[in-house]
């Protein structure tokens, strides 16, 4: 149970503490006094989210600290978030700070929000106003409908086994999704270099291939200068070499006189060899290139299907060979994800068929305890003056044509809580079809089935503390009455502390506290102090006839005190 509240700087709040008792503990106020204040509180001790907002006007830092006795947490929870609780006190902090992040401390070690909202489940049930939306989601029936059969183990072995499951799944998804890409690449792969192979590339021919395209374009050209180099040389009647044959011939008798013309002579002579040798082999060449269009297009084809597979791989031969090498490495270092593949999809039928049977168990655990839970709703509404409610729990199979799992001739799916659907089903007046709750039910007759339900759930849990806010909204007469009665009976086994604007509900408590505003240094700060008797007959007077306490009101209020007594 929650033993003691501080609360600084918090909204309106300057400085407030408050410990509460064992039994039924009534807060009370005129509207706006600040009782919504320390439910926020609170709030923020078992794993709220706050907001800087909160924080009172003018100060950096907000602080809410509680202690909490007698807590047995389940020690999964206290080993995974690793806090020492051999004391069974819980000692939890929260600051929220205006120019960095909020802290959590149990035990004066940090925690993460998340970790506080964890552990802050099995410290306080709060029930308030919007709780009463619970009841108006169909999908939160199933979590009553579980809690009141307390399969916790066997449902939390359907859920480690589902998550197991859900998590295969995705891992098979993706694994397909890697393999069908990597097969793809590794096909493309095959295809390019089949492409390259196939295409038959070398240096030599690309060069090769540059020089005869040179040739064939401009071969029209090539062939008259290479013929008309020949005619110059040697052919024509002027022609070079019979010019300087007839040089040679003129200085040739001479060489006797003049020892330095034979070596004059002998180089006249090579390189009247020489010429002829040129002129002769351009005159081959002008005979041996020819005008051919046909060769022209094959060339420039040939040299085409090199640019695009240099484009295409690299920019350059040296790239694309070097790309070549790159992509067969790839392809001899792949491996195939079959037997991954293989191995998780037997993972999941395994799964799927252990999953089937835990959650058939389940359903059936719940089709057992349907009837039971809605036999003790009926019981307790009726304690609550609703004495002709019907009360049904239902308990359906989600069929699905493209489910998960099949159980005899049908396929239904599976989810987080197996494969049933759960509604509360309700009519508040005989011969009346039983309908959904969220369809028919007010707003009076939706806070009496949570307060019946909610009683009913904390028989089956270890005693622990309950926060009704407000429930009793929109009720009055005998109905408050009935549910004082219903609070004062869960009080016996539980901490239940109730915020109330009603007289019955407050005069049923054994422990009650005034929450109210005073001016202090020209501010109105929130404070909260635990009344004696003759301050509560004071305050359930005031609440019977409003700010004006008569005496009527106040012997009203000695006689609720007195029948609570």
């Amino acid at each position: 149970m929650i033993n003691k509240l501080s609360i600084q700087n918090f909204a309106i709040v300057s400085s407030l503490e408050v410990e509460f008792k064992p039994g039924l503990n009534i807060l009370s106020g005129e509207t706006g006094a600040g009782k919504s204040i320390i439910i926020g509180a609170l709030n923020l001790l078992l794993g709220e989210r706050a907001q800087t907002e909160m924080i009172r006007s003018g100060e950096q830092t907000a602080v809410v600290e509680g202690i909490f006795n007698g807590i047995e947490l389940p020690s999964t929870i206290a080993k995974e978030i690793d806090i020492e609780t051999g004391t069974e006190v819980l000692e939890i902090r929260r600051e929220i700070r205006q120019d960095r992040a909020s802290r959590c401390f149990i035990n004066g070690q940090m925690v993460t929000v998340a970790d506080l909202k964890q552990i802050g489940q099995h410290l306080v049930d709060l029930v308030g106003q919007h709780h009463q939306q619970l009841l108006l989601n169909s999908e939160n029936h199933i979590r009553f409908l579980d809690q009141y059969i307390g399969h916790r183990r066997a449902l939390s072995d359907y859920r480690e086994k589902y998550d197991r499951y859900q998590k295969a799944r995705s891992d098979l998804r993706q694994l397909e999704q890697v393999t069908a890409r990597e097969r793809e690449k590794m096909e493309l792969y095959r295809f390019q270099i089949d492409e390259i192979d196939s295409a038959g590339l070398s240096v030599s021919e690309e060069n090769d291939l540059d020089n005869q395209l040179h040739i064939l374009e401009n071969s029209l050209e090539l062939k008259s200068a290479y013929f008309q180099g020949a005619e110059e040389l040697y052919q024509s009647e002027q022609a070079i070499c019979d010019r300087l044959d007839e040089v040679i011939g003129l200085l040739q008798p001479l060489d006797k006189y003049d020892p330095e013309l034979k070596d004059n002579l002998s180089h006249l002579r090579d390189s009247l060899y020489n010429l002829q040798e040129i002129g002769r082999n351009l005159l081959s060449r002008s005979e041996a290139i020819e005008d051919d269009p046909a060769q022209l297009e094959k060339t420039r084809e040939r040299l085409d299907q090199y640019y695009e597979l240099k484009k295409k791989y690299g920019g350059s031969l040296e790239d694309l060979f070097s790309y070549r090498r790159r992509i067969e490495s790839e392809l001899q270092g792949y491996t195939d994800n079959s037997d991954r593949l293989a191995n998780l999809e037997a993972e999941i039928e395994d799964l799927r068929t252990q999953l089937a049977k835990l959650a058939e168990k389940l359903s059936h655990k719940r089709r057992a305890g349907s009837s039971k839970l809605a036999r003790q709703v009926e019981k307790n509404l009726k304690n609550l003056l609703m004495d002709k409610v019907e009360f049904e729990v239902v308990v359906t199979r989600a069929e699905a044509p493209e489910g998960d799992c099949e159980i005899g001739d049908k396929t239904y799916r599976l989810g987080p809580d197996g494969i049933d659907l759960v509604e509360f089903r309700f009519s508040p007046n005989p011969g009346e079809e039983l309908k959904s709750l969220a369809r028919i039910a007010s707003g009076g007759e939706l806070s009496r089935v949570l307060l019946a339900v909610k009683s009913i759930l904390s028989e089956k849990q270890a005693a622990s503390s309950l926060i009704f806010d407000e429930i009793d909204t929109g009720l009055g007469g005998r109905a408050a009455s009935a549910i004082s009665h219903q609070l004062s009976a869960l009080s016996h086994h539980n901490q239940v502390i109730v915020i109330t604007h009603l007289q019955q509900i407050a005069a049923a408590g054994e422990n009650h506290y005034l929450v109210y505003k005073q001016e202090d240094d020209g501010r109105m700060i929130t404070r909260i102090r635990r009344l004696t008797l003759k301050q509560r007959k004071q305050e359930i007077g005031r609440m019977i006839s409003g700010e004006r306490i008569s005496a009527l009101s106040l012997k009203q209020a000695e006689e609720l005190l007195k029948q609570k007594n």
